[in-house]
């Protein structure tokens, strides 16, 4: 009888040991990854790899393309015959506007070359007006002109941007525009001559409505957006 009390203490640590052996183990609360090597192979890991060379996702999470696409190239001001080709997401969803829907194809893209070229316009006065102040009423008169042929489109896109766009995304296409419009401008250390250069041969293409938004493919997203 005198055992039996010694017993108890032990018979009882061993139940317990047992149950929780037998409880389910809890899943891992922590992200998935899945990870896509260098070779295309496909393998999911509790962990966030290191390899540089290969390409990762957390599953379960939404990851939203870029609102523009990648430059490729120095602007062309040019109007453009074709249509811009087909932006692929590569599996990521579109961007969206302000009120969570996507944009119309091309649209964002559409809206940046109408910024590009108002910003160019204007950067043509300022600039061709410091290097021969005695024409500044003339640039005047070219720039008045061109606002005034493409007005429709101007307005439109403007409307779009201000409508449709998060603040975030206004400010990541003028950051865009201002990036590209520093591809068409004379270098600021540019020679005097140089400048007057350039200002006689892009306010001569500005005249012969070099630079027209009218006819230009590329903004054709804008002319045939519909408010929603």
């Amino acid at each position: 009888m005198t055992r039996l009390p010694r017993l108890l203490p032990v018979a009882l640590i061993a139940v317990l040991l047992t149950v929780q052996a037998a409880e389910p183990t809890a899943p891992p609360t922590g992200p998935t990854y899945k990870i896509v090597g260098p070779d295309g192979r496909i393998t999911f890991s509790d962990r966030k790899p290191t390899d540089a060379t290969a390409h990762t996702r957390e599953l379960g999470q939404t990851v939203t393309a870029p609102l523009l696409a990648p430059a490729v190239g120095a602007f062309d001001l040019h109007p453009s015959s074709a249509p811009p080709p087909a932006r692929s997401y590569g599996g990521d969803a579109p961007p969206v506007d302000v009120g969570g829907r996507p944009f119309p194809p091309g649209l964002p893209e559409a809206v940046l070359d109408v910024l590009i070229h108002q910003f160019f316009v204007q950067t043509l006065v300022e600039t061709c007006n410091r290097a021969q102040p005695g024409y500044a009423e003339r640039y005047q008169t070219m720039v008045f002109h061109w606002r005034e042929r493409n007005a429709e489109i101007l307005a439109k896109s403007s409307r779009i941007l201000f409508s449709r766009f998060t603040g975030e995304q206004r400010d990541y296409i003028r950051a865009n525009g201002r990036a590209r419009l520093a591809q068409l401008l004379p270098p600021p250390d540019a020679a005097p001559q140089d400048k007057i250069n350039w200002c006689n041969r892009m306010s001569g293409d500005l005249v012969l409505r070099q630079f027209e938004l009218a006819g230009d493919m590329r903004v054709a997203p804008i002319l045939y957006f519909q408010p929603q």
